[in-house]
């Protein structure tokens, strides 16, 4: 996957796991799109932070904060397709529409039915 695609799919994957928050509030939110700025591969946490469309309207701007994982050393070395979570996994989301912060870690989701 390439990363303009990546962006995408995780705007659409982000409003689908809001809709299946057990907080009634959060179903109604979304997102409008993703603006990555940092590429911050080479801290103790790698990540990506930038804003995003979001909230209850999907109009407000919100930071977020996506982990890309401890193996990364490069932004060309990001497995994109990676950083997609599944959709039977959850877990993965942050949201603090307070804060209007979303962090994001791929990496932590897991499979409720199980």
């Amino acid at each position: 996957m390439e990363e303009p695609l990546f962006w995408d799919a995780l705007e659409y994957r982000v409003c689908r796991e809001f809709s299946g928050f057990e907080d009634q509030r959060l179903h109604r939110y979304w997102c409008d799109g993703f603006n990555p700025g940092e590429y911050e591969v080479s801290s103790d946490e790698p990540c990506i932070r930038g804003t995003v469309w979001c909230g209850a309207s999907g109009q407000e701007v919100w930071e977020y904060v996506l982990l890309v994982g401890r193996a990364t050393t490069s932004r060309n070395e990001i497995d994109w397709s990676a950083l997609l979570p599944d959709e039977r996994l959850t877990g993965w989301l942050t949201p603090d529409p307070a804060a209007k912060t979303l962090r994001i870690d791929p990496l932590s989701g897991y499979d409720d039915r199980l």
